[in-house]
């Protein structure tokens, strides 16, 4: 039941607030003081997003998609609340629907971040063409700053250019051609500052080879002159995931793989790459029966499995594309049981 009165404060004033004092749970008893209707328009695109998200995050997936259903149909225009409806229909396995949602939302309508994410479930439902098209703005981003340094480009809402870059070639790579990829490397090397496009460049070349060799070689000689204050459970498992591609003997892979110690400053999933690429030799090798243990645990581990960047960079997009098949079936069995899908909401009258 609403309150007469109308709050003061905006709806994102309010989560803002509440924020700051600890007491984000109480967002979603707090909104139902608003009256949607007397709302300006952007405060009720505010308010129909934030009172999904409240359902989102309290973990009733069929009462978020409800709200943002509504939102869309009373905020039609409005991105965000589309591409989180978007992702409540994947969570439902609509695929088509999720698609229409995020083919509507662009950057900077909605934030590369969001956008980001778009092009992931583009990658793992088997549509490259489209995680190019949802990124797009975001690579134009990067020419309008003329700059490509991590940290500038992060504080101004963009993905840092290794990422994004690291998706177009992972869509390249399930397309099977790299004349984008190699117009926006060359495009890049001519138009952007700060960046080492050269170690990218022998990255990519050695990707397009499946050949590590020389970049392994070179990746030793680094790991060797570190200064040791320094994390480099990154670099060692990139090192050592690129040897077990190149080489030819699965039981030294793995045991070299899984003799790497990682410090408590190291990245947390570097243990699930060492897992995937155990996974990985085994599917190699043919040892089914090892290899579906790995995966399952694997699997347990990164249910969306690993982005795409991370999959090019330690270079096991090969092997994810065994593991997006059983993610899609996986993601349809559990729509399909997870969603009452005739059902009213079951609290449309607050909305």
């Amino acid at each position: 039941m609403f309150f007469n009165r109308q709050p003061k404060e905006s709806p994102d004033e309010l989560a803002n607030r509440l924020q700051k004092e600890g007491r984000i749970d109480q967002l979603e008893k707090e909104l139902q003081r608003y009256i949607p209707g007397k709302l300006g328009v952007k405060d009720r695109e505010s308010y129909y997003h934030l009172w999904g998200i409240a359902a989102f995050q309290r973990g009733d997936r069929a009462i978020a998609f409800d709200r943002f259903k509504e939102g869309q149909k009373n905020c039609p225009e409005s991105a965000p609340i589309r591409f989180s409806l978007g992702q409540e229909h994947e969570a439902r396995g609509e695929i088509d629907e999720m698609f229409a949602c995020f083919d509507g939302c662009t950057f900077p309508a909605v934030s590369a971040h969001h956008m980001l994410a778009a092009a992931r479930y583009a990658y793992l439902w088997g549509q490259p063409a489209k995680g190019v098209a949802y990124l797009k703005p975001i690579a134009d981003a990067y020419f309008q700053l003329g700059i490509a340094d991590d940290h500038f480009v992060y504080v101004r809402g963009l993905p840092f250019f290794s990422q994004t870059w690291s998706y177009l070639v992972a869509f390249a790579w399930m397309q099977r051609s790299y004349d984008e990829t190699d117009d926006f490397l060359s495009r890049s090397k001519a138009k952007l500052s700060d960046y080492d496009f050269e170690r990218l460049d022998r990255f990519y070349q050695a990707h397009k080879r499946s050949d590590y060799s020389e970049y392994t070689a070179e990746l030793a000689k680094d790991l060797a002159t570190r200064d040791a204050r320094f994390p480099s459970g990154y670099q060692r498992v990139q090192l050592s995931a690129l040897k077990a591609v190149d080489g030819v003997d699965p039981v030294a892979a793995i045991a070299d793989l899984q003799s790497i110690e990682l410090a408590e400053n190291d990245f947390p999933w570097l243990r699930d790459v060492i897992l995937v690429h155990t996974a990985r030799c085994h599917w190699k090798a043919g040892q089914r029966d090892q290899e579906a243990v790995e995966r399952v645990r694997f699997l347990d581990h990164q249910k969306l499995l690993f982005e795409p960047d991370h999959a090019f960079g330690f270079a096991f997009l090969d092997y994810q594309e065994e593991l997006r098949p059983i993610y899609q079936a996986t993601k349809r069995e559990q729509g399909g049981a997870g969603y009452d899908h005739k059902s009213p909401s079951r609290d449309s009258k607050n909305v």
